[in-house]
């Protein structure tokens, strides 16, 4: 009987501890981070915790991004910034679909140059208020 007693207690715990909470997204950072900003290839933001306080962090985007022939894309340590220039961000006004975006000027190996962008929300998240990709 006392197990029987203590059983919703113990579920109502591990539920709270494994469910899946936004503060942990692998993508999606601007649902979770009151503020961001960018600079070159820095990304910052204040972000949640699981506890509730709110944490500053950096992040360098070389290690979430790649050009890939002029086009920027999603791979862990791309070094996208060596072979872009003019790079940009943008925070709010969904010009690309997106509410936070990169821009850059990227070379496509065979002297051609391209203008490309790439939603970031789509790829960096917040791990416990630390901006992850």
């Amino acid at each position: 009987m006392r197990l029987a007693a203590a059983f919703p207690a113990v579920l109502s715990t591990l539920l709270a501890v494994f469910a899946p909470s936004n503060v942990f997204a692998a993508n999606g950072f601007t649902g979770t981070c009151a503020t961001w900003s960018g600079s070159g290839t820095t990304l910052q933001a204040t972000c949640s915790a699981i506890n509730g306080t709110q944490i500053t962090s950096t992040l360098n985007l070389n290690n979430c991004f790649t050009n890939t022939q002029g086009i920027l894309g999603f791979q862990v340590n791309g070094n996208f910034a060596g072979s872009c220039t003019k790079i940009a961000h943008n925070a709010g006004n969904n010009r690309h679909g997106d509410e936070a975006w990169l821009s850059a000027l990227c070379s496509a190996g065979n002297g051609k140059q391209f203008d490309t962008a790439i939603a970031t929300n789509t790829y960096i998240g917040n791990s416990n208020g630390v901006l992850a990709c």
